[in-house]
């Protein structure tokens, strides 16, 4: 007897639940027709039910189970209103890792909520999926989402797949009043579709007129003057165009329709296939127009691909841009963490009241709230390795110099400098990444040698100049230095242009919020602070972004050193979230070979900079002593003007790079006689390395200032990069180059462009740039492939004569 009363109780809000109504609410009538989804889904809100529907003539019910939805009754219309929403939706993919257990299971199919319908009609909101539970069910339970047991999601899991209509109402019939009109208003609706398809085929101004120019400008974002315009130049560019639809489907929404179907493109020069959804509303004039569209490429699958000519490249605006949009998180689970944050923020309270009479001292943050990320604590160990979790011996000094050289000519011994006698301030002699004024500066004095352990005076040693953040070129002092910069002298200037690049990638992923292509730069087995694993990085990143979006991020690489197979990088921070308060210190990342390119093995974060010169020391030593080779007189650099952006280059110091129009190069230093005694074995090849280094450096450099000008919009600084015969695709000389450009930016600005894997090569008298590209532009279109740039001289610099692009 005594567990009746639960049992009624629960009974009764069964009854009850259903007899609640909401203002605006949608009846469903599910009707047989030959345009109907032959598989979908159909959600009762008001009966608690998820139906699996097939139409094989006639329309059958494979499985109908009970499901929870929203708290709150009625159509969805902001974010965190505890409502389902109603309507027509489609699944976007199957989620399986990540998973909160207890709210989703294990298993999860999101929804593209909002559509262009609710987006017209002002809709708030995002993460509505459906998925499994971690216990039993109980109806109107969630924050929005449709939830099913874990046994009924995995019974019904072979069923459900990526891009199948899911039909959301208060009350789902089979049949109902409304089946004649719906069937005339399907058959309206689908050959409005294919007459739309034949219009475009056609190059016909009556393509215009199939879209609601208001709406349709609400639902893309952007003005219908400017899609007509884009499409206008297509149709007068191309001389022919072929629009194939098939498998035309229709379903009706509460008050406007979609179909949807597969669609094939075909021009001269582009070729593509995907599933294209309209979606339909009646207007004052009593005729259905488009109101919005969702497209989703897909892989080619015809056999017959021809009618594309070789040679002939498509035009960048020409592709259609995919509008799937990445996974949003759930409503269900940010309304759990808001929840935890506000009891959270009430036990804050409470502690900082009793604490309030301590007499304790403010400890400072390690890093700034808004990362949340654990700093180290503790300076670096002299001669063990930032990423080393055991004490390693300190690595053995060099070489000592053969007596030949270390006799035969007396020089002056380098110049120690002791501790005492060092600035407060001094320029630090690492490798940097230069960043140029806007108009020339004074001259910066060079930074104070280190004192380094010497086993011999060296004759005539080659001066290490002074790397400066900002500013022109500075003559090196004319006295030798003994410098403590191993890391220039072991890494390779491309692999250091490679490094940079790949660290300003991923410094925009950051910057700008981006997860998928933040995540991209880790191993999977990455740690970042006390975070293990990339799922965890991830995890920590979505809900750290959604809080408080990254703001600034400013990173300066400072210097390289080898570290194992791979690399230890120190970077220069500078970081604000939006809205909180800035934070400044030293990221110390360990890289690691995967494949082809370099990951972000292992993360951490210092309020205090690394000590250089025991990064040096950590790192293997060259395997030849530095003063077995020639050296070389310094010389005054020349000073040039760079265009606006951060450089690629790390190691060695970048010249400052000329003006676009003809990239000027520092001078190269004059060679200085040998000292007389000294061996002048094979003397070209090591008076040669200096000036390829700095040629690579000049090319990462220019490479960077071409994508800044790109990336801002900035036609003119992108034209001056391009000699004045340059080939890039189709156009030919950098007038129509500029042109192309300044047309295609007027409606597709660029938004962002990432370059990675960046690798410079010699060839011939120039050099050959390729790298990996993603590009999106202000409009939401996306494309990813490998960029190859040729360089030849001009000038005294380099200029472009030739890009391709192939997509990946």
């Amino acid at each position: 007897m005594k567990r009746t009363g639960p049992v009624l109780a629960l009974a009764c809000c069964l009854l009850l639940f259903p007899c609640r109504r909401a203002a605006g609410e949608w009846t469903a009538d599910i009707v047989d027709m030959e345009t109907s989804p032959s598989r979908f889904v159909a959600v009762d809100k008001k009966a608690q039910s998820f139906a699996l529907l097939s139409r094989q003539s006639p329309l059958r019910l494979l499985a109908a189970i009970p499901c929870a939805t929203g708290q709150e009754l009625g159509d969805k219309f902001k974010e965190g209103d505890l409502k389902t929403p109603e309507g027509v939706y489609f699944i976007t993919r199957r989620k399986t890792a990540g998973l909160n257990y207890e709210l989703y299971g294990d298993l999860a199919f999101p929804l593209n909520f909002p559509n262009p319908a609710d987006v017209v009609r002002r809709k708030s909101g995002h993460g509505i999926w459906i998925h499994g539970r971690g216990h039993a069910i109980i109806p109107y339970e969630t924050q929005g989402c449709v939830a099913l047991s874990t046994p009924d999601i995995h019974r019904v899991d072979p069923e459900l797949a990526e891009g199948m209509p899911v039909v959301i109402a208060d009350e789902v019939r089979l049949g109902g009043e409304d089946t004649a009109r719906l069937r005339d208003e399907s058959r309206e609706v689908v050959a409005a579709t294919v007459a739309w398809g034949k219009a475009w085929q056609d190059r016909s101004p009556a393509f215009f007129d199939f879209h609601d120019p208001e709406k349709f400008a609400i639902t893309e974002g952007q003005p219908f003057a400017s899609f007509k315009s884009h499409k206008e130049r297509l149709f007068k560019a191309l001389p022919w165009i072929q629009v194939t639809l098939s498998d035309i489907r229709a379903l009706a929404g509460p008050d406007y329709w979609v179909t949807y179907f597969v669609q094939v493109y075909r021009s001269p020069t582009l070729i593509s296939q995907g599933i294209k959804r309209l979606y339909w509303q009646r207007a004052a004039d009593g005729r259905f127009r488009i109101i919005g569209m969702e497209y989703e490429e897909m892989p080619v699958t015809l056999a017959d691909k021809g009618g594309v000519k070789a040679g002939r490249a498509a035009s960048p605006d020409e592709k259609e841009a995919d509008t799937r949009r990445p996974d949003s998180p759930s409503e269900e689970e940010v309304q759990v963490r808001q929840l935890v944050s506000a009891q959270q923020a009430a036990m804050e309270k409470v502690a900082q009241k009793a604490f309030h009479t301590l007499n304790l001292k403010p400890q400072p943050t390690p890093e700034d709230q808004a990362i949340l990320e654990v700093a180290q604590t503790g300076a670096i160990r002299p001669g063990v390795s930032p990423f080393a979790t055991d004490a390693m011996t300190p690595a053995a000094p060099p070489p000592p110099v053969p007596a030949a050289l270390a006799v035969a000519t007396p020089a002056k011994p380098a110049v120690a400098v002791q501790p005492k006698e060092q600035p407060a301030a001094p320029v630090p002699a690492v490798p940097a990444v230069a960043v140029a004024p806007a108009g020339p500066v004074a001259p910066v004095a060079p930074a104070p040698a280190v004192a380094v352990q010497a086993p011999a005076p060296i004759p005539a040693p080659a001066a290490q100049p002074a790397v400066v953040a900002a500013g022109p070129a500075t003559a090196a002092p004319a006295a030798p230095v003994a410098s403590a910069t191993a890391p220039a002298a072991s890494v390779a200037p491309e692999r250091a242009a490679e490094i940079a690049a790949l660290m300003e990638g991923w410094r925009a992923a950051w910057e700008k919020g981006r997860l998928d292509d933040y995540m991209a730069f880790y191993a999977d087995g990455a740690r970042q602070g006390d975070l293990r694993g990339k799922d965890a990085i991830r995890r920590q990143k979505e809900g750290v972004w959604r809080g408080r979006e990254p703001g600034r991020v400013g990173i300066e690489v400072v210097s390289i050193v080898p570290d194992g197979d791979g690399f230890a990088v120190v970077c220069a921070e500078d970081y604000q979230g939006k809205g909180g308060r800035p934070s400044q210190g030293y990221k110390i990342m360990s890289l690691v070979p995967s494949g082809q390119k370099l990951l972000i093995a292992r993360e951490r974060w210092s309020r205090n900079r690394p000590d250089e010169a025991r990064l040096a020391a950590a790192a293997p030593a060259p395997s030849t002593p530095a003063a077995a080779a020639p050296t070389e007189a310094p010389a005054p650099a020349a000073s040039a003007t760079q265009p606006e952006g951060k450089t690629l280059a790390a190691v060695p110091a970048v010249p400052a790079t000329p003006a676009p129009q003809a990239m000027a190069s520092a001078g190269a230093p004059a060679s200085a006689p040998a000292p007389a005694g000294t061996q002048a074995s094979n003397p070209a090849p090591a008076a040669k390395a200096p000036a390829k280094a700095d040629r690579t450096a000049e090319i990462a450099s220019l490479v960077e200032a071409w994508r800044t000008a790109w990336e801002r919009g900035r036609v003119g600084d992108y034209a001056g990069f391009y000699a004045e015969k340059a080939v890039q695709g189709t156009e030919r000389g950098r007038e129509a180059i500029r042109d192309q450009k300044a047309g295609l930016w007027k409606d597709k600005a660029p938004k962002r462009v990432v370059l990675s894997d960046v690798k410079i090569k010699p060839r011939k008298d120039g050099f050959v740039v390729t790298c990996t590209q993603d590009y999106e532009s202000r409009d939401g279109g996306t494309d990813r492939g490998v960029k190859t740039l040729y360089l030849a001289p001009a000038g005294n610099g380099f200029a472009i004569v030739e890009e391709k692009w192939s997509r990946m």
